[in-house]
């Protein structure tokens, strides 16, 4: 399913746990590794008003196109030891841009990114380029917040050696399959069970003027039944160890709570989706997730 696996990176420690899981999700798919870092020009640009390709390289300290090398090539030393091609560069401009760029150009399948970082001068990083990324690129995005993976975690993943428990929330829309798909691989290359969860939103009441309460919940919870039937059905032909439930509640919540209760260490989610009977949402509870919940989040969007 991947074969050439991005990881970004600003040399920061907060980049660290996305890279342990890109270099073992390459490990286990034999992927080519992709580790590139981009000197941020934007503060230079804001300042002079000047475009990405305006902006005179020679404004950048030489600094920054070394330090971009140095982390690269920490990820290429990495994945050369666990047998894996890769591939390093680096380039300048604006961020997000460059990395979506990069993706077009090398035909990239899965991205590893964590969610905290630095630029050139200092910022915080890689939380708003994360952002972008995800709400703009059409590829599968691995997001890793820093304290997702501490000494002691990453401790226990290598003696359960992966993932055991990918939590796939789901309202039945196209997006929502797509991360079910995504979802039934990753559980048959590491072994674990696959949680499906549809949530009946209690907000979706104020947007069906005209129907009482016990009505939509009513047909919000034949919906979820019928979607969480078709998930089992799904997970149980490609031998998918498999659980399920419906809850009601507001979905991000729901999510970041199943995950506490059922100690699940990856959620795959489309970025657009359904709530209810017509509602777009599964885009606005993908980033209320990717903000409150300590577990890595696969992002799948679709046009």
């Amino acid at each position: 399913m991947y074969t050439n696996i991005l990881i970004p990176t600003d040399g920061s420690d907060y980049v660290e746990p996305a890279i342990r899981y890109g270099l073992d999700l390459a490990r286990r798919y034999d992927a080519n590794v992709h580790a590139l870092h981009v000197v941020d020009s934007s503060p230079l640009e804001s300042d002079f008003d000047l475009t990405a390709l305006e902006t005179d390289v020679e404004t950048l300290p030489e600094a920054w196109y070394d330090a971009g090398d140095t982390a690269t090539q920490q990820i290429a030393s990495q994945a050369s030891e666990r047998g894996l091609g890769v591939v390093t560069e680096v380039r300048r401009g604006i961020p997000a841009r460059e990395i979506a760029s990069y993706i077009t150009d090398n035909g990239i399948d899965l991205v590893c990114m964590g969610t905290r970082g630095r630029t050139g001068l200092g910022r915080l990083l890689l939380g708003s380029v994360t952002t972008r990324i995800v709400r703009t690129v059409d590829r599968p995005i691995f997001s890793v917040k820093p304290k997702a993976v501490n000494a002691e975690s990453e401790l226990e993943s290598e003696r359960r050696g992966g993932f055991e428990n990918i939590l796939v929330p789901t309202d039945g829309s196209k997006p929502a399959r797509e991360a079910v798909t995504h979802g039934l691989e990753l559980a048959q290359t590491y072994d674990a069970t696959l949680h499906g969860l549809y949530v009946v939103d209690r907000g979706a009441y104020a947007s069906r003027p005209g129907w009482t309460w016990n009505e939509l919940q009513h047909g919000l919870e034949q919906d979820g039944e019928t979607v969480l039937e078709n998930f089992q059905s799904r997970a149980a032909s490609n031998d998918v160890p498999v659980a399920v439930e419906l809850t009601h509640g507001v979905p991000y919540q729901e999510i970041v709570e199943y995950c506490d209760r059922h100690e699940t260490d990856l959620v795959a989610m489309g970025t657009h989706g359904r709530s209810g009977l017509t509602r777009q949402i599964v885009g606005s509870v993908t980033e209320r997730v990717l903000r409150s919940s300590d577990v890595p989040v696969l992002t799948i969007r679709r046009p």
